[in-house]
């Protein structure tokens, strides 16, 4: 783990805090924490028991720090995120979706990784979709550079990802400049 890696893991917990409950993770893996996100909407007319509509979303972020990312962690990340979110999901009618998301910090990379990583997808539909849906998305982040891949659901965390990621990078190397 390099000192950029532990500084963006301990910035991205913070960011989530705010709204995730954040969960910090220690098996001597390169999983770091879970990030939970849950939000109930409802509409009412007059009393709450009068119920016009109502919908739970849910989003589980695992951050992952890899170091350095090849084939088999790209497969453990997969089987793991997938083993421990999908017996989170709780389908019933007034689920809407639950988004399992992937996050992994990586130093360097295999360009066969990068590729594979592109291609995992995973998505569910319970009940044709009336009792909502689970979907796989995953961005890893080249920490020097700030590049992002991503699958395709992945595609729209990783824009905010990308500027969060991005000014860690520039704070951290403001701080270094200052400390020469």
């Amino acid at each position: 783990m390099s000192q950029l890696s532990v500084k963006v893991i301990e910035w991205m917990k913070n960011a989530y805090a705010a709204y995730f409950d954040v969960e910090e993770i220690d098996d001597g893996t390169a999983l770091k924490a879970l990030c939970a996100y849950h939000l109930r909407d409802s509409q009412y007319v007059l009393v709450k028991k009068a119920e016009l509509w109502s919908a739970e979303c849910h989003e589980y972020i695992y951050l992952w720090d890899a170091g350095h990312l090849d084939t088999n962690l790209v497969d453990e990340v997969f089987c793991r995120t997938l083993k421990d979110g999908e017996p989170r999901v709780k389908p019933h009618a007034q689920h809407m979706y639950t988004y399992l998301t992937a996050v992994v910090l990586y130093d360097s990379a295999q360009p066969e990784a990068l590729a594979q990583l592109k291609k995992l997808k995973r998505r569910r539909n319970y009940k044709l979709s009336l009792h909502g849906w689970m979907e796989f998305r995953i961005a890893a982040v080249e920490l020097p550079t700030a590049n992002i891949t991503a699958n395709r659901a992945g595609m729209r965390p990783a824009k905010d990802l990308k500027r969060m990621v991005e000014r860690i990078i520039y704070a951290h190397q403001i701080g270094e400049e200052k400390t020469q």
